[in-house]
Formats: C-alpha cells, structure tokens, sequence
C-alpha cells in the first residue's frame, strides 16, 4: 500500500483527493442553503458543452470547462436579476440550451457522444502538478471566504433581508458563492469525476446535518465528514483494486446511514 502512494500520480492523486474532502463541502453548505441545486445541475450539463467544444477545437479541457462554467453562472445571474426571472428558471433554460448546443455542434463536427460523454468520468490519477496546485488554490479561497466573512454569510443564510440591511454588498457575496461553485464543479468534473461531486460536495454536508447545532458546526463537521470520506474512499480503492470514484461514494453513502443523529433531535 505504501508503495502505491509513493507513485507519483497516485500521490498527487491522494493529495487532491483529501483537499477536495475537505474544502469542498465547505461550498456543498452555499449550495444547500442558498439553495443552488438547479444551478449545480446547470453547470454539470454545461461542461458537457465545453467538452464537446474542447474536442472539436483540439483545446485543452481544464480551461474550457473553467471559461464554460464562469460563462454559465454569468448568463444566469444576469437572466435572473436583471431579466427578473427566478435563478432556478434561467438555470434551467440554459441547461436545455447547453445540451442542445452541444449535441448539434457534435453532429456537425462528427465526434461521437459517447467521446463528449466520456470527458465527464474524470480520473484523480490524471491530475498532474499544475492542477495539484489548482486545487489548493481552491480549497484555500473557500476556507479564506468562509473565515472572513463568516458573519455574513450567516446572516445571508439567515435572512436576506436583514443582511440587506446590514450589508449592502448581499449580491456580490451571493455572487462570489456562485463562482466558487462554478470553479468547483469544473475542477471536480474534469479531474475526480461527476460522481465524486456529490460525494463530496453534498453528502458531507447532508452528513454534518445530523450532528451540527449551528452554522460554524455546520461547515466543520462538513469538512471533517469529506476528509474522512477521501481518506478511507481512496485508501479502500487502492486495496481492493476498484475505481477511487465509486469506493468513495460509497464510503459517504455509509456515514450518511451509520452516522447517527444528535441526542435530543
């Protein structure tokens, strides 16, 4: 085992692994109590697009699907304020339209679905040093955001209209939270996999529920959850010769049912 870890890409592997475990339901908490599932949705069926357009244009993956995602949450944000259409509304259009885009430029182009389709199963075992360091940098803007400006995102949890109240910069937070969530899905898309996205970007979280008696709870118990899910998901699979993605969905699936709740709730 140990020997495994010494190899390269599955170090490197392992250390994205644990990062995203522990950073990333950190943005799994934004998305549940902003309620930003149809947005979720909306970039994973839009990196579908940016794969299709990386393989027609021969362009790299991991800039497209990031220029994709920034793309997406843009249009909808601005469908959404300035258009006064509902988020989930102008999610949901863009979904259809991203999906529909991208199979006509696959039938003109001729590349086959499945090709499209495949770019979505990332593997860790592919993630080299520049996109280690993506990584950090991603999990340390989401732990930086969340330590500085911890009173407002609770008040914007909280109630949006008191935090209007407090604060008048609500729509740049609620747009930084976006972003992060777009840089997430398309780093976690392209490298760990759709997959993974919800073993660690949301089942944590939906874990940390059944413990956490406050919002500071809430984001720990979150990450503790995803660094334990990453660790023994990804020790598992090394073991036992199986996919990381699928050792490690189970593993979250498993506390989700043997974590038990709080006494008292």
């Amino acid at each position: 085992m140990i020997d495994l870890l010494l190899l390269p890409p599955i170090l490197r592997g392992f250390l994205a692994i644990l990062i995203s475990g522990a950073s990333f339901p950190l943005c799994g908490v934004m998305v549940l109590r902003l309620n930003l599932l149809p947005i979720r949705y909306t970039l994973m069926h839009g990196l579908i697009l940016g794969g299709a357009i990386s393989l027609v244009f021969s362009l790299p993956t991991l800039p497209v699907y990031i220029v994709a995602s920034m793309s997406i949450v843009s249009l909808v944000l601005f469908l959404g304020r300035r258009k006064n259409l509902n988020l989930g509304i102008s999610s949901s259009v863009l979904m259809v339209m991203s999906v529909a885009i991208a199979s006509l430029l696959a039938s003109l182009a001729d590349v086959p679905s499945k090709d499209t389709l495949d770019m979505l199963w990332g593997s860790p075992f592919t993630i080299g040093r520049l996109e280690l360091v993506s990584f950090i940098i991603l999990s340390s803007a989401l732990f930086i955001y969340v330590i500085l400006f911890f009173r407002t995102i609770s008040l914007i949890f909280f109630d949006r209209d008191v935090a209007l109240s407090v604060n008048g910069n609500i729509n740049m937070h609620e747009s930084i939270m976006v972003f992060l969530l777009a840089l997430t899905v398309a780093l976690s898309m392209r490298f760990v996999g759709a997959l993974l996205i919800d073993a660690l970007l949301m089942i944590p979280v939906i874990v940390a529920y059944k413990r956490a008696r406050g919002l500071m709870e809430l984001f720990v118990y979150s990450s503790v959850f995803g660094f334990m899910t990453a660790l023994i998901g990804y020790i598992a699979a090394l073991y036992l010769d199986v996919p990381p993605s699928g050792a490690i969905a189970i593993t979250s699936g498993l506390f989700y049912i043997f974590v038990p709740k709080r006494r008292g709730e």
